[in-house]
């Protein structure tokens, strides 16, 4: 991290999936919204769930802002109940569609009486975070393990994408609906911090590549996603 060479070099990788989806994000108008429930799983998360919400309601929007740039945003919010209410995570950020490199990024929480955000500029090339990532692995989802560097509560990670098994998934409906799955996971790189984090996305197998699961992992308990509706 000291060293900010280390971070400006953009992934081949990640160069082809840019320079593959840059007509996806000029030539319309996006505006995407999924509403998600979640609840909390795993020993911890089972644990946590004893002394913080362990369910509620989720979104992940992308939407083109009124200045041609893209707004993408992940939105995690507590229960009804009066003892959590108001209580969220949020992560977003705003991209250049012309260069498709984000402008700035953010995160934020308001949780068990504490609130802190976080905004900045996103300088170094081919950065992305948690919502345009999985906005640009929708757009080109990879084949094999991809590279890619993530903006994470103000620090940049390396992690790499990793596509897993082909799936079913059955929709509250009763429709069938084949998914793949893809993981994202930090890697250890020289002068390098390791993401901690963990998500996990269950995209269905067609154009549309719509995230049907998403499971974010965040100090030791899984928010587990599952989306409400496919329209």
């Amino acid at each position: 991290m000291k060293s900010r060479s280390r971070r400006i070099y953009l992934p081949l990788a990640l160069a082809c999936l840019l320079a593959g989806s840059s007509a996806a994000f000029g030539q319309a108008k996006v505006e995407e919204a999924f509403q998600y429930r979640w609840r909390l799983r795993n020993f911890m998360g089972n644990l946590a769930g004893l002394f913080l919400p362990n369910q509620g309601e989720g979104s992940l929007t992308f939407r083109t802002d009124t200045n041609g740039h893209l707004l993408s945003e992940l939105t995690i919010t507590a229960g009804t109940s009066a003892k959590h209410e108001g209580e969220y995570f949020r992560y977003g950020s705003e991209v250049d569609t012309r260069t498709l490199q984000p402008i700035r990024a953010w995160s934020a929480y308001s949780w068990r009486g504490e609130t802190k955000s976080k905004s900045a500029p996103v300088r170094e090339v081919g950065v992305l975070d948690v919502a345009s990532g999985i906005y640009a692995i929708r757009q080109d989802p990879p084949v094999r393990a991809r590279r890619m560097e993530i903006w994470s509560d103000g620090k940049i990670y390396p992690v790499t994408v990793i596509p897993l098994a082909n799936e079913t998934r059955t929709m509250r409906d009763g429709r069938k609906l084949d998914v793949r799955l893809y993981s994202i996971r930090g890697v250890e790189a020289p002068g390098r911090r390791k993401w901690k984090g963990k998500l996990d996305l269950w995209l269905t197998r067609d154009a549309a590549a719509t995230p049907v699961e998403i499971v974010i992992s965040r100090n030791l308990a899984d928010v587990h996603m599952e989306l409400k509706d496919l329209r």
